[in-house]
């Protein structure tokens, strides 16, 4: 049983006044909650740090995360720690994000790496509305285990769904099924010889060859890493890094994020 003893909530909507993006509405329950915002003036962009000050994600935990962006809000959410999913005896913990973004609204979706722990079991599932006008940047990343520890694909299942939905059309699935009883995560199809995962969804009116050629060779000019990059449908790229440790990745698409946020902005 989720020891709150009811689902945990956290809803931010935004919108614009005076130029600048401020909080419209928020709710949270514990252990969820949201730190005070600030801005990056370069980019007029309001800055938010979620937080769950529980130690991690115990079994029977149940997160429900809504985030609505009004027209032409410019909001980067990113979490305050590592999401560490811990050890179950039985169970599962799952969470639901769903977000929605109106005409013009910007999102950088850039939370920390997430640790399943030996013998945990976690799902999540991701729902993303978008206008044609909207612009995301949304990225996860999926360590093996406490791999420091030789905690390297001992963990039960790991499930994680995520839909793109440009206006009512449904224009991406992600789904994402790991369970290393019945899977060699280590071999050819699965990770082949890699332990972490980064995910990144972009959407802008942008995304072209052109963009999509200078990502290659950014990430090119990384050693110990594969990856692919593909155009999914107008406007929509998907790009997919695997690698040997959690901190490298979360650096090579905060530099991404970066040098992308310049090229479409």
């Amino acid at each position: 049983m989720n020891i709150y003893g009811k689902e945990s909530l956290l809803k931010i909507e935004t919108q614009v006044k005076h130029n600048k993006t401020v909080l419209k509405d928020t709710f949270f329950s514990a252990p969820l909650k949201i730190a005070k915002p600030f801005y990056d003036t370069q980019f007029n962009m309001m800055k938010l740090c979620m937080l769950n000050v529980s130690p991690g994600i115990l079994s029977g935990d149940s997160y429900k995360i809504d985030i609505n962006l009004g027209e032409s809000s410019k909001l980067e959410l990113y979490t305050q720690s590592y999401g560490k999913v811990f050890n179950m005896k039985e169970g599962f913990a799952k969470q639901k994000l769903n977000i929605n973004l109106e005409k013009g609204a910007v999102l950088e979706y850039m939370p920390l790496p997430i640790i399943p722990y030996t013998n945990s079991n976690y799902t999540a599932i991701n729902t993303i509305t978008l206008k044609k006008t909207s612009t995301l940047f949304f990225r996860d990343i999926i360590s093996c285990g406490r791999y420091k520890r030789n905690e390297v694909f001992q963990f039960r299942k790991f499930k994680s769904r995520t839909e793109i939905y440009l206006e009512e059309e449904l224009i991406f699935v992600d789904n994402t099924f790991l369970n290393p009883k019945i899977q060699k995560l280590n071999e050819i199809g699965f990770y082949e010889g890699y332990t972490h995962q980064a995910n990144v969804m972009l959407f802008n009116y942008k995304v072209d060859e052109q963009l999509k050629d200078y990502i290659v060779e950014f990430l090119n000019t990384y050693d110990d890493i594969d990856f692919g990059a593909t155009i999914t449908c107008d406007s929509c790229m998907i790009i997919k890094i695997l690698g040997k440790g959690s901190e490298k990745l979360k650096i090579i698409t905060n530099n991404l994020k970066q040098n992308v946020r310049m090229l479409i902005k």
